[in-house]
């Protein structure tokens, strides 16, 4: 991974259409990524691609195809995925209380490259290690703006993943797939704190701060705007548990104090919790998979909202989040906490892997009930497609859920 380029001569586009149109952006990118020296550049034409099923919600960002001709010959074609912090935004209060640009940033350029280092130098086993994220290939910060460029995942063949009716569902394979990769960023991340004696959130403030966002009383605030607009899906299902399942839900999330204090845990180390790396937004949308060779591959993107906490806060989103609700989970979670250990065995660090499980599970616990609430979230993404029976049907199947794992 190359190193996070803070160059202030090189202007920080404000847009996709700048770079489009900005002949000599573009040749400040094509340097830096790529050394090709501006004097060396015959043409260059950049040409936007479709559109994907990847849509960041702090960002503005798109597909580039952008195509070079050298002098003296040689002609290259590279295929980039852009996110550029927009000057104004629907989540500017997202924005305005953490800066998502630079807590990416500082994941791409520093965290996931010291956690590759410590792989190279710690992994004693003949077992290559890799994770699944994508490459940065640049990123710059100036004031009020920022770039970040990595490769276009979709033209390498990666998509989201739906089940056979079109729903946001991860199969069973494809949740394992992705709660094995992520064991090993969490695992690796712990591994070299405990080896080094070093704290992740002192050394990287960001975290702190991503870890915190929904603590704030504004942000809060727009969690229990996702709780009615669940609530009021709930209250149209014709089930005959669903008035009581109602009653449970709203009485488990009664005010903005109960869900800063689950925000606050999810955090906060405990003798009995694992501390490592999150994600932060560990679902369907940041997960892109492909077929290649008869091997299924993914692909974790999204790290803007990734944090220090405890370990299973990840995966207690994804298994609520991202998987038909009358899907069971136990294998799927049994496979993270395999790969955590797994890992941890590579890295010359041989727990108890009872000891390891058991402290994993009560991270699991702790975790699933802000993971269950984070959940109902979904009803608000489906209801920009007008799909008014789909989230009745959700919001009834993961209450049902809850309620059966004791959690309302």
């Amino acid at each position: 991974m190359s190193a996070y380029k803070r160059t202030p001569q090189n202007k920080v586009p404000s847009s996709i259409a700048q770079i489009i149109n900005s002949e000599k952006i573009v040749c400040n990118l094509l340097k830096e990524i790529y050394g090709h020296a501006y004097h060396n550049i015959e043409k260059v034409h950049v040409y936007r691609e479709a559109s994907s099923d990847i849509k960041g919600n702090l960002s503005e960002n798109g597909r580039l195809r952008v195509v070079v001709k050298l002098v003296g010959g040689g002609d290259f074609v590279y295929h980039w995925f852009v996110k550029i912090m927009p000057l104004n935004h629907r989540n500017d209060e997202v924005v305005a209380k953490f800066d998502v640009f630079r807590n990416e940033i500082e994941f791409y350029s520093k965290i996931a490259p010291a956690l590759v280092a410590f792989l190279k130098e710690s992994n004693v086993s003949n077992e290559d290690i890799q994770f699944d994220i994508p490459e940065l290939l640049f990123a710059q910060e100036n004031d009020n703006r920022a770039i970040i460029v990595l490769p276009d995942l979709i033209h390498e063949g990666f998509k989201q993943a739906r089940d056979e009716h079109g729903n946001r569902y991860l199969s069973e394979e494809k949740a394992t797939l992705a709660v094995e990769s992520l064991a090993k960023v969490h695992a690796t991340s712990y591994a070299m704190q405990m080896k080094k004696q070093l704290l992740l959130d002192r050394k990287h403030p960001s975290l702190v701060d991503a870890g915190a966002l929904w603590t704030h009383s504004d942000m809060t605030s727009r969690l229990i705007m996702m709780k009615d607009v669940f609530c009021e899906f709930l209250k149209l299902s014709n089930k005959t548990e669903s008035s009581s399942l109602l009653n449970k839900f709203e009485t488990a999330f009664n005010s903005e104090e109960v869900l800063k204090r689950l925000c606050i845990q999810r955090c906060s180390q405990t003798p009995d919790s694992i501390m490592c790396l999150q994600h932060g937004d560990f679902h369907f949308n940041n997960l892109l998979f492909k077929e290649e060779g008869g091997q299924l591959k993914v692909k974790i993107v999204d790290w803007q909202l990734t944090y220090s906490g405890r370990s299973a806060g990840d995966i207690s989103y994804l298994l609520m989040s991202s998987l038909d609700p009358q899907l069971k989970k136990e294998t799927i979670k049994k496979k993270y906490f395999e790969s955590f250990c797994k890992t941890l065995d590579f890295l010359d660090m041989h727990n108890e892997k009872n000891e390891i499980t058991s402290v994993l599970d009560k991270d699991y616990e702790n975790t699933l009930l802000l993971g269950f609430f984070f959940s109902c979230g979904n009803v608000m993404q489906e209801e920009k497609e007008n799909n008014q029976q789909q989230n009745i049907w959700f919001s009834y199947q993961l209450c049902k859920e809850a309620s059966r794992l004791n959690l309302i």
